[in-house]
């Protein structure tokens, strides 16, 4: 869900990046973006105006996803910082509202206090979808979430493995197996030891018992 300018720096391992919730994909050099939201671009820059000039709380964060041009298609307002949560709570539902009534989509996580704006609504099974065709990947994929928005991707892969949290919502993650966060690097280092061969063996996963595919 973030955008490229967030998460390649931070991945200088990975050949493929799909970035603001398939909204746009980088395979090697090549940037591919989706032709969904064209037409929703200017209700975008007028709801991002709106929630400038409306939210006033101190520590509330406006935080802007852009293309690889450096241009907005959807942002993200977040006020766990926020000095009064109630206030700032109240001002960000008023933005809310504003971006639904000009057909914008509004997602939540959750009771997090935090909400994400798109033109459309992202779907990351399409978008791991197309990264596989880019990459002519048929098979062996694995799948990492913790929300429930990453349900159509757990199903579009051959091994889902959702990542619980304090906050997670265990009951609606559509994932085979189960990682608690903090024990992540520790299933990481045993796929690598394990020439990236995942196994329900390894002693921190876990079976969903809330599954609800074979």
């Amino acid at each position: 869900m973030k955008d490229l300018s967030f998460i390649v720096p931070r991945t200088p391992f990975a050949q493929a990046w799909s970035a603001i919730g398939g909204l746009e994909m980088r395979v090697g050099r090549r940037v591919v973006k989706s032709d969904r939201f064209g037409h929703m671009s200017a209700n975008i820059s007028l709801s991002l105006n709106y929630a400038r000039s409306h939210i006033s709380s101190a520590g509330v964060e406006i935080e802007e996803k852009q293309d690889s041009e450096g241009r907005t298609v959807a942002f993200c307002v977040d006020w766990r910082l926020a000095k009064d949560p109630q206030v700032a709570k109240h001002e960000a539902e008023c933005v809310a509202t504003y971006c639904k009534g000009l057909g914008l989509n509004v997602i939540r996580y959750e009771t997090q206090p935090f909400f994400d704006v798109y033109p459309v609504a992202p779907d990351k099974g399409e978008a791991l979808r197309d990264m596989l065709s880019e990459l002519a990947v048929t098979n062996g994929v694995l799948y990492l979430g913790d929300s429930r928005t990453d349900n159509p991707a757990f199903r579009a892969s051959n091994i889902s493995l959702g990542v619980v949290h304090d906050e997670s919502p265990v009951r609606s993650l559509d994932c085979d197996y189960l990682v608690r966060f903090e024990l992540v690097p520790d299933f990481l280092h045993a796929l690598v030891l394990n020439d990236l061969k995942f196994t329900p063996d390894f002693p921190m996963i876990k079976i969903n018992p809330n599954r609800r595919r074979e």
